[in-house]
Parts: structure tokens; C-alpha cells; sequence
């Protein structure tokens, strides 16, 4: 899979298109393109394809559109349980599969092996030390122990996730993205673990929540996400579970990342495309970035071809990129990171309240059970909750507190 062979001194080869990063959105990019005909490739520092830290849940859209394979898939997931702060655990079941589990390097692994058969070709190893962007070609300078290379493209796709450095190489971030949470995760071994479990209250995860998320056999994941430094809470959330006798033993220690909460300013500019994590292309209200990972890579290659075919990389021809992503899921973006600043101002006493009134009352069938939920597109249960005729009435009486975006999402169109 490794393959540090560059183009040395005057002799560098010019690619129809440069690939950085080889997760979901690289890869996805990468196939598409390669599978068209073009000239691709993709540089990555990880030797380990996929190796990244991520729970691997997808939903149901994701899972038709980018099929995993069978032997990569954990778990299917039908029910979760729901902790409230007091520690009451509300069950919630359906008839039907609403999202899969899946072995996140395995299933990334298997994107970069369909590019390579269509013909990209990977480069593992290198770090990119410069980006330089002309009228005439993409330059990325490489460097990996004491040595160095350059390597030519027409034009760009930055995939290198969360925070890149690469983004102020082309003038597309001054600074870090200032919207972000914190994700830490472990791997454990569980007791008899058969749903997903989803742990809420600030004392799991300031304005946010933690999770238990079964994989294959007893193993399991353990995590919290908070746009709030985490403060020990990730610690003493492992340790709880550990108390409780939910988890036997740690297998990996808790790790952490940077998870975006919005896009970036610009996606794209000449001869450039940023897709995935790199864009903020996340799920606000999880941090789910897999499904949009692989929509984002879709679209950045149709941009990508239709600048290769005219020989036409402006910003102008490109700018059809970021149009593409948002139709598809800019609402979500948008809805989604209000939903979370809503959330964020809710006490655990109101939290408590909200969940007893959604579970307990006819919110439950009309929302989480209805043919219209939706595990990779939440906006539309998320409009209509703030609308409901039980939960509208509560979300009220919280006060001044969540009244700003209880207010915006009221005025959020229905898509």
C-alpha cells in the first residue's frame, strides 16, 4: 500500500489532480476522478490508511449510497438507550436497522483500494510543508526524515482534516477554526453490551453527551464531545462505567481530536478544493463527518472534472463545488450547529424535563418514531420539535437563555 516514489529534481510530474489526505473525502475524490480517466494522486503521512480516531456509526442514507462491506460492519443498530442526567435510561426501539457500526479503517482502507484499482496512485509517508499556487500548476513541496520533493498538479483537493495547516498555505484560513468540540475515545471491554447507549448531564460532557458503542465480540467505545475542554469528565465518565461494572477493562487509552462545529469561509479558490473535516463539514449536532466526508468528495471530483474538461481551474469555475455541498446539506449544517447552541444553554434539570416529555408523551412516535427520523439528516426532526404542541410550550418556559435560537430555528424553513 506504501509508495514513496516521487519525481526528482527538474523531472516533476504533473498530475491532473493531487489528493491530500486519504480519508473518506480523499479517497471518495480520488476514485471518482481516477475512475474518469484522470491522472491522480493522493498523499497521506499515515502509513495506516483510515487509522483515525471516529466511532464509525453511519446511518441508513450513508450506508445505501457508500455500501460498507458485510465483513466491516460491527453492529447493526435497531435500539439505543438514552441516560438522562438522574441516571434514568429511557430505551428507545424500532422495527427497522437505523444505523451500522462499522470498522472505520476497514471501511476507509476499502475506499483507497477502489481508487488504486481505478488508477490513483498513493504516496504514504511525507508531510506537506508547502502548498504554492500559480497560474500555471499547484506546487507541493514534501518532506519526509531529512529529506524532500516536490510534486505538480493542475489543481487541489485538501483532505487532510480538522485544523490543517494546509488551509493557510492557500490563503483559505488566517487562523484555526475557531467552532470546534473536543472528542475523546477508548476502547474497552464491555458486559453484555447491546445497544448503543448515549449518556447525557454536564457531568458527563459540558452542554453535550458520552456514549457507549458496542463493536465486535465484548469490545466497545467509550467517548464524550464537548465544546467545552473536557476537564477530567472523559476520565471519570471511564471510571464510572467502570464502577457500574458496564466495562471490564480498558484496552486502549483515551485519545482526543478536534471535531469542527462549521464550515470554513470558502471552500474553495484557483486551482483549490477543500473537502471533510479540513471544509467543517460535520454534523454539528454529533459530530458524525463520514456521510458528509463522502458527499463532499463526491462533488469536489464533478467540480474537479468539469475544470479539467474546459482546462478552466479559477475560482470562478470551481465555486460550483461549494454551491453543490450546501444544496445537498448546507440546511443540516445550518440547523444543526443552532440545535447545538440551544442545547448547549439547557440546564440538567431542563434536560431532564425535555426528555421526560419527548419519551413519555406523544413527541416520541410523532418525532423519533416516524418514518420521517433520520440518523444522517436531522434538521427536519430538529424543526419539528421546536414546533411540536408538547415540546414548543417547554422549550419556552427555559427562559431568556435559549430564546435566540429557540427563535431562529422556529423561522427555519422545512425542507
Amino acid at each position: 500500500m506504501t509508495d514513496t516514489q516521487f519525481a526528482r529534481g527538474k523531472d516533476i510530474c504533473l498530475y491532473d489532480a493531487i489528493v491530500v489526505g486519504a480519508g473518506p473525502a480523499g479517497n471518495n475524490a480520488a476514485f471518482k476522478l481516477a475512475a474518469s480517466g484522470y491522472d491522480v494522486a493522493v498523499l497521506d503521512w499515515r502509513e495506516d490508511i483510515g487509522d483515525k480516531l471516529c466511532t464509525g456509526i453511519i446511518g441508513n442514507d450513508c450506508a445505501k449510497k457508500y455500501p460498507p462491506n458485510a465483513d466491516h460492519i460491527y453492529h447493526k443498530a435497531k435500539s439505543a438507550v438514552i441516560v438522562s442526567p438522574a441516571g434514568v435510561r429511557y430505551q428507545i426501539t424500532r422495527d427497522e436497522t437505523q444505523a451500522v457500526i462499522v470498522n472505520r479503517v476497514a471501511f476507509v482502507d476499502d475506499l483507497a483500494k477502489k481508487a488504486m484499482n481505478a488508477g490513483a496512485r498513493y504516496i504514504l509517508g511525507p508531510r506537506v510543508s508547502n502548498i504554492e499556487v500559480d497560474e500555471k500548476a499547484v506546487t507541493i513541496s514534501t518532506e519526509i526524515g531529512r529529506g524532500g520533493d516536490k510534486i505538480q498538479s493542475k489543481l487541489v483537493v485538501i483532505a487532510s482534516g480538522f485544523g490543517s495547516p494546509l488551509l493557510r498555505m492557500v490563503d483559505l484560513e488566517k487562523g484555526r477554526q475557531k467552532s470546534y468540540m473536543i472528542g475523546t475515545q477508548a476502547e474497552v471491554e464491555s458486559n453484555d453490551l447491546e445497544s448503543t447507549e448515549i449518556y447525557l448531564g454536564d457531568h458527563i460532557s459540558p452542554g453535550s453527551f458520552g456514549w457507549l458503542v458496542p463493536l465486535s465480540g465484548s469490545r466497545a467505545l467509550v467517548g464524550t464531545v464537548s465544546r467545552k475542554s473536557p476537564n477530567g469528565h472523559a476520565g471519570r465518565f471511564l471510571s464510572n462505567l467502570q464502577s457500574d461494572g458496564k466495562i471490564k477493562s480498558v484496552l486502549k487509552p483515551t485519545a482526543t481530536w478536534g471535531i469542527p462545529l462549521q464550515p470554513i469561509r470558502k471552500t474553495y479558490r484557483d486551482r483549490v478544493l477543500v473537502v471533510g473535516d479540513a471544509a467543517g463539514l460535520v454534523k454539528p449536532t454529533t459530530g458524525g463527518g463520514i456521510y458528509y466526508a463522502l458527499l463532499s468528495g463526491d462533488v469536489a471530483a464533478d467540480a474537479a472534472e468539469s475544470a479539467l474538461a474546459r482546462d478552466d481551474f479559477s475560482a470562478r469555475r470551481l465555486k460550483s463545488y461549494e454551491s453543490a455541498w450546501k444544496q445537498l446539506i448546507g440546511n443540516e449544517l445550518r440547523v444543526g450547529y443552532i440545535a447545538r447552541v440551544l442545547f448547549e444553554a439547557l440546564g440538567d434539570h431542563q434536560v431532564e424535563k425535555l426528555l421526560r416529555r419527548i419519551i413519555l408523551g406523544s413527541a416520541e412516535s410523532d418525532l423519533i418514531s416516524s418514518g420521517n427520523f433520520s440518523f444522517d439528516r436531522h434538521s427536519r426532526t430538529i424543526l419539528q420539535a421546536v414546533r411540536h404542541k408538547e415540546l414548543l410550550p417547554l422549550f419556552r418556559s427555559f427562559g431568556p437563555a435559549v430564546a435566540p435560537a429557540l427563535t431562529n430555528l422556529i423561522r427555519s424553513k422545512l425542507f
